[in-house]
């Protein structure tokens, strides 16, 4: 108990003599407070992520050390594509992978237990076709009787499909020819084909290269590829409390990106390896937050109406999305960003 003297000069030596020890008392506390956060053993976690800039806000994670900040010891295992991260998944040799929609509709459609953690990124200008114009392509009727590279099995390959179809062109017209992203630079150089469809930096480094000789094919309004954190169902039942923790890190990485986006440029282009420059020229491309909105359901089916008609997998009937995507995990670090109709 504090004992006040009322005469002035006794009273202000008493205040005056309890302030630090309080001080102390409060700092005390906080510290406390933070280590009770992440009390206990640091959870590992593997993390299959794609080299390609498309998942801005796991870059940025990793770079800035959110993931340990909020109690995992995380494992970055680089893929050159998302169905690449997906496929380590579904062999037990990651726990999360970022991938886009397609591979997670495909895994899906071949009766594969996986769920949808959250959306990250979100673009519709990040596919195109990149046509030669020595081979007489400067519009899309052009495509007709041509050679088109894409890497069958990715996003890239529903939007060429759509494409083709926005502008009245029969998939039979055209010769599909599956190839990786690396390979396309020197197919074109080569003529061993005529064009190839493809994303970034691929595209950025094809429009670099190419300059005027390339006809460079884009439709936005045809197909808004949503990037995506998938795990196994199982993994997602049994470490609930891993989940927050990793979508913890993700809020704050798109907190950054809000505040300080030059900040967050510079990471993505450091943890990537690349150049900043590179990273700035696509930055506007794509929409980098955390959530589980309408919009993914959606596309989803839709590509998955596609992949039934295009003979991709044995089932053809309309999964259930909803049993593919695990809400629990958002809805209790940011209730909001779960939009979701059920």
């Amino acid at each position: 108990m504090i004992h006040f003297v009322c005469d002035r000069y006794s009273c202000s030596c008493k205040i005056t003599s309890i302030l630090p020890l309080l001080f102390l008392t409060l700092l005390f506390s906080i510290s406390c407070e933070r280590q009770n956060n992440v009390a206990g053993p640091r959870e590992s976690i593997t993390i299959a992520y794609t080299t390609a800039p498309n998942a801005f806000l796991v870059d940025i994670a990793f770079a800035k050390g959110y993931f340990g900040e909020d109690g995992l010891d995380v494992k970055p295992q680089p893929h050159a594509l998302g169905k690449l991260a997906l496929a380590s998944v579904l062999g037990g040799m990651a726990d999360l992978a970022t991938t886009a929609d397609t591979p997670i509709v495909l895994a899906v459609m071949n009766d594969k237990p996986i769920t949808t953690i959250a959306a990250v990124q979100t673009s519709n200008k990040d596919i195109a076709i990149v046509a030669l114009k020595s081979r007489g392509i400067a519009s899309p009727a052009d495509l007709k009787g041509k050679k088109i590279g894409v890497t069958l099995g990715t996003s890239v390959e529903f939007f060429v499909d759509a494409y083709l179809a926005a502008h009245d062109i029969q998939k039979e017209a055209v010769n599909i020819i599956d190839m990786k992203p690396d390979e396309m630079a020197e197919a074109l150089a080569t003529e061993k084909v005529d064009a190839v469809s493809t994303f970034a930096p691929t595209l950025t480094s094809l429009e670099k290269v190419l300059g005027d000789s390339g006809t460079f094919l884009y439709d936005e309004s045809i197909f808004t590829e949503s990037f995506c954190v998938v795990s196994m169902q199982r993994y997602a039942k049994q470490h609930p409390e891993a989940i927050k923790k990793f979508l913890k890190a993700l809020i704050k990485a798109e907190t950054l990106i809000k505040q300080n986006p030059e900040e967050a440029q510079l990471q993505v282009a450091h943890f990537l390896k690349v150049d900043k420059a590179m990273i700035a020229q696509i930055w506007p491309a794509f929409i980098a937050r955390v959530t589980l909105d309408q919009a993914l359901l959606v596309d989803l089916e839709d590509q998955t109406r596609w992949a039934a008609k295009k003979g991709l997998s044995a089932r053809k009937d309309m999964p259930n999305y909803l049993d593919f995507i695990y809400t629990d995990g958002l809805l209790a670090v940011k209730p909001e960003a779960v939009t979701i109709l059920h």
